[in-house]
């Protein structure tokens, strides 16, 4: 059985690299633009920064979806081949997830003893008694240290 091989397809799967590939440079360049003008915007780190992790994680998707797609062959493949192969991924995913949250409760938990605690405490009030003259200062005092 030969294998058949017209200019047509040649060219319409050279085609859907060239798009596929443009696609994920102009999602990376919209990427680092927005990562740039975050920085811009917000110098110190203020700002929700749910909302730029959150352009990340669906850019990122986004990118998943055409390299997966496109060079590895799963836009090609029956649908019955792609749901084995993108249900486990999906599943892991869901699983990394979870032992993340789940690990970050522990240590919450860890750290706090369980209990969520509210703390109202007054500062210290100073008032000018024992130590506060500068005959206790270090200044001019060669026994300093030595009590």
């Amino acid at each position: 059985m030969a294998h058949t091989y017209d200019i047509e397809t040649y060219k319409k799967q050279v085609n859907a690299v060239y798009r596929a590939t443009i696609w994920l440079t102009i999602i990376t360049i919209i990427e680092v633009a927005a990562a740039l003008l975050w920085m811009y915007v917000h110098p110190h780190g203020g700002g929700p920064r749910w909302l730029l992790n959150s352009f990340f994680i669906v850019a990122s998707l986004l990118k998943a979806y055409f390299i997966v797609g496109e060079f590895m062959h799963i836009r090609y493949e029956t649908r019955a081949l792609t749901i084995t192969i993108l249900a486990p991924t999906f599943f892991l995913i869901w699983f990394i997830i979870a032992f993340l949250w789940e690990g970050q409760e522990w240590l919450n938990n860890k750290t706090t003893g369980g209990i969520i605690m509210e703390q109202n405490i007054a500062p210290a009030h100073h008032d000018d008694g024992h130590g506060a003259t500068d005959s206790h200062n270090d200044k001019g005092n060669k026994d300093a240290g030595h009590h």
